[in-house]
Order: structure tokens, then sequence, then C-alpha cells
């Protein structure tokens, strides 16, 4: 484990569990103040973690099968039983730790060729400085030929009965029962998250589409809110509400779910990107605690 602070902040990470991050929290009056849910002592996979990054890929692909350039990929289940592998491989792997001083780390691995047929050079960096985390992930494509590619944070956030999430969004994917992309529409949740959704009231697993960037998380009985912003590499945003009822997901994403088979459609609808040989893409996101 990893410990950075500044000021009042800190944080924890894991580069073991999938680079994740395991707390980030204040120090308030003797107790800390957690920004993202944290995970437990024992805590020895991902998906207990209070984040961890997608790479190089976000959400499920169908069947783990699709078609790039001529070329035919057929990826494992990663995910339990589901047939869907969901999220790519960076939060399976063991991420080295590159650098590392009281206010910053930079964490990476080296894939190469494999089930995902691209190699390629993953880079994370967490900077605390005043009063605000930023994490920036940045892939390079080492591989002779063009590669897919679609970045992204799993962050979780603390559940409460008033927390609400405000966001400029343009419409909605709606899904199938296996949680995979039918159709974007706008719906009463686009415009409830403009104008403020509590989250106890619905249930989520969807990407919303035209996302302007930033998104206010609000825990009104702790007077707290939490601004969460991303560059314009993450024009994507998923919702998730876990079925704990005690914790949600705000997830900055470069692609929807299953893009890779959604290739006939509007890139600003499915997102994605191909970077060529030697190219590298940035996403980066900031959490900024401020008052409710």
């Amino acid at each position: 484990m990893l410990t950075l602070t500044s000021g009042d902040l800190t944080l924890e990470l894991a580069p073991d569990i999938g680079g994740s991050i395991a707390r980030f929290f204040s120090q308030r009056d003797g107790h800390d103040v957690h920004w993202l849910r944290p995970a437990p002592t024992n805590a020895h996979e991902p998906l207990e973690m209070a984040s961890f990054p997608l790479v190089p890929f976000c959400g499920r692909i169908r069947d783990g099968r699709f078609k790039f350039k001529g070329l035919t990929v057929t990826l494992p289940p990663n995910f339990g039983d589901s047939p869907h592998p969901v999220h790519g491989d960076g939060w399976h792997r063991r991420w080295t730790v590159a650098t590392h001083t009281q206010t910053s780390a930079t964490l990476t691995f080296v894939h190469h060729r494999a089930d995902w047929p691209f190699a390629y050079r993953a880079r994370q960096m967490f900077r605390l400085t005043g009063s605000k985390l930023t994490v920036e992930l940045a892939v390079t494509n080492t591989d002779s030929r063009p590669m897919p590619l679609g970045l992204g944070q799993h962050p979780y956030f603390p559940m409460t009965s008033d927390t609400t999430i405000t966001a400029r969004v343009a419409q909605m994917w709606e899904t199938d029962a296996e949680l995979l992309p039918l159709k974007v529409v706008r719906n009463a949740t686009v415009t409830q998250l403009e104008h403020g959704l509590q989250l106890s009231t619905v249930t989520l697993d969807n990407n919303f589409v035209g996302w302007q960037h930033e998104a206010t998380l609000r825990w009104p009985e702790r007077g707290d809110a939490l601004r969460v912003t991303a560059d314009q590499s993450l024009s994507g945003l998923v919702l998730y509400t876990h079925p704990s009822r005690t914790s949600f997901c705000v997830e900055p994403v470069g692609n929807c779910a299953d893009w890779l088979n959604l290739t006939h459609l509007d890139p600003a609808v499915t997102g994605g990107a191909v970077i060529a040989p030697g190219e590298t893409l940035t996403a980066t996101i900031h959490l900024e605690p401020q008052p409710g």
C-alpha cells in the first residue's frame, strides 16, 4: 500500500490490486471523511477497492467478440459467469511503482500481445495538489498496427438516502437484459440529472452520452459535496447504483459498452478511439471536495 498526503487529504493506493485506489479521505475534527467508498482492510480484489482503472476498454463486449480492421478478436470471460468480458485487463493486473513522493505516485504496466492482441504500455499518475486529487491514465500503442482504445476510471462513492448527483448529459443508453446497449434516448433520468438526481430513488447501470465533463455529488446530511471533472477524451459517463444501496459509481469513460460492435453508429454516441503505433492517449479526472 502506498500513501500520499497533502493538507488534510490522504490517498492510499494498492498497486498490486489492479493499480487501484484503496481509500481517499479527509481528516476532520479527529475523524476520517471518506470521499470514495473505502476498501476493507483485508481487501484483495479490485471490486473491493475504492476505484480502479479501465483499460483498454470500458464496459462489456458482447460475448467477447469483435472485428477490427480485418482482425477477428475473441476475448475470454473475466467477470464471474458472464459471457461478456468487462473493463479490459488493467484492473486484473499488478502495476509497478515507477515513482512515489509524499504527494504523487506513478504506476505502470506493460501489456504484450495476448487475448487482447495489441501491445501497449499503461501509466497512471496520481497527484494531490491543494484540495484536489488528479488521476491521469495514459496508454501508448507499442504495437506495429493501429489499436482500438477506450479509457476510464471506476470510482465507488458512499451512498446515503439523501445523496444526489447533478450532471448535464444529452442522452442515456437503454440496455437489454444483459446490460448491453440497445438505443439512446432522452428520458426523465436525463432531465433529473440536470437538476439533481436523488440516487436512492433509482436503479441504474447505464451509459450516458453528451456528458459536459462535470458532475457534482452531494451528501446533504453531512454537508459535503464532491466535484468530479474530466478532460475531453472522457465524453461518456456511467452511473451504477450498487445493489447494497450503500455505494454507487460515477465513471468517466471514453467509450460506451460494446462500442467495438457498434462502429456503424455515430462515434459521438459510441465514443472510443483508434491510436496509431507510437501514439499515446491520455485521460484525466479530478476529484475536488467542496462544502455541501
